[in-house]
């Protein structure tokens, strides 16, 4: 056998792994876009707007008894927002398991070693902690800091201010373990955590006000979110236990999705998920299970679910509005010019969040005067500050680009043992056509 006929016997076999994970789908852009516009509508009443539903389900000490913050009585528009947001978080965390699962089977394709995608995971983990400390909360803390008017308010508390990024960086620390057993096993181990998080949730919510900080650091990461205080050591709204769960959903659907079957049986299973969990969601509230605000009997008592922690029903209809929109988007058109708009957002996530943040924020700040505005007049701001975004998202997703194009990330990542690997690859294929 020559070593022209060895090298294409099994040149096919790999094109066609690569090709079957490398391609992007839009449907995962234009899903993500539409969360991150919600998002963006979501902050920029954050920053600008009072009567905005906030922290619902966050455990708090009245009269020296625990209990979870009720929604009471809200406008239309506010329940609108708070809806529309919610979807965010789980259907960010879903999507990045997702398509972190992708870019992982692409890299394995591509021969990349086990212990350069773990420094690839855990790089990117670092990397989201830290644009989390420095650059996302403090955009959050200065509607605090400005009201303040006195550098006290920097405390350990208001540095280490965790939230989306730093769980998003906890979790690629997961993962990088995680990837080496059975996506399945690793979701059921998460899972578990999450279960056993919820059981044991009541006694978390009673003791938290008499923890030392050590533990009310720990117990704030791993489960319970308080409300925020400078005098805590570590402040986070989204503890890493119950965010592993959409993340590790992700993964799973992510490693099971086959090329071979194609997109159109992907988007059919997103459309049977999305209809069996809203199906469960809406078994499990009218028993009233599944939350530990009950419904109360009313439409916004229904839907008003504890986000901070999450709950099984607060996963289960949020990440079942997330399935149906990618069913959805698969649908939609390609030449779509509503759908090009939401990929342009969605290619470009991280820059997106640390972006428009500062963007909502910055005037306020400014002004020194936050929540100063009605609800439809922060509408308004969020309709503006998306006009802004849309090219900046379009300049830096072409400069990523072509950065990419002159500079391969690959042979920065395992150059000198890659060329080795291969040439003794090449040797071992000569040989052989030899003998």
């Amino acid at each position: 056998m020559s070593l022209s006929f060895a090298a294409n016997a099994t040149k096919p076999k790999s094109l066609k792994a690569t090709e079957s994970i490398s391609n992007r789908l839009p449907f995962l852009d234009r899903t993500r876009g539409l969360i991150m516009v919600f998002m963006a509508l979501d902050h920029a009443l954050f920053f600008w707007s009072s009567g905005r539903v906030n922290n619902e389900g966050l455990p708090l000490l009245i009269n020296g008894a625990v209990t979870f913050n009720p929604l009471g009585i809200s406008s239309a528009l506010a329940l609108i927002v708070m809806f529309l947001s919610s979807i965010c978080a789980p259907g960010f965390f879903f999507i990045a398991g997702y398509v972190l699962a992708l870019s992982i089977k692409k890299r394995e394709a591509k021969g990349f070693l086990s212990s350069s995608i773990n420094h690839h995971l855990w790089r990117r983990g670092m990397l989201l902690i830290a644009f989390q400390v420095l650059i996302a909360s403090p955009a959050f803390n200065l509607p605090l800091l400005l009201q303040a008017k006195s550098l006290s308010i920097l405390t350990w508390g208001t540095f280490f201010s965790l939230s989306v990024l730093s769980t998003f960086g906890i979790g690629f620390f997961f993962l990088s373990f995680g990837r080496h057993i059975s996506p399945w096993k690793l979701f059921g181990i998460t899972g578990l955590l999450y279960l056993l998080s919820q059981l044991f949730l009541p006694g978390f919510t009673s003791n938290y006000p008499f923890h030392q900080s050590i533990e009310q650091a720990w117990q704030a990461i791993l489960v319970l979110p308080i409300p925020f205080s400078p005098g805590a050591l570590v402040n986070n709204n989204f503890p890493v236990i119950p965010w592993l769960v959409p993340l590790s959903l992700g993964w799973l659907y992510g490693h099971t999705y086959s090329q071979q079957r194609g997109i159109a049986y992907e988007a059919r299973r997103f459309a049977v998920s999305g209809i069996s969990s809203l199906a469960l969601f809406f078994i499990l509230r009218f028993a009233g299970i599944g939350d530990h605000l009950l419904p109360d009997g009313t439409f916004q008592g229904f839907f008003g679910l504890s986000k901070y922690p999450p709950s099984p029903d607060f996963f289960l209809l949020y990440l079942g509005v997330v399935f149906l929109l990618l069913f959805l988007f698969y649908k939609l058109p390609q030449t779509s010019k509503i759908g090009g708009v939401l990929e342009n957002f969605g290619r470009v996530p991280l820059f997106f969040y640390n972006t428009h943040l500062w963007l909502y924020a910055a005037i306020p700040a400014l002004l020194s005067n936050f929540n100063g505005f009605s609800l439809t007049f922060g509408v308004a701001v969020w309709l503006l500050g998306l006009m802004i975004l849309y090219p900046l998202c379009h300049w830096y997703s072409s400069w990523r680009s072509n950065t990419r194009i002159q500079v391969p990330r690959s042979k920065f990542i395992h150059g000198p043992k890659l060329a080795r690997r291969k040439a003794y690859t090449a040797n071992v294929h000569y040989w052989k056509g030899v003998r």
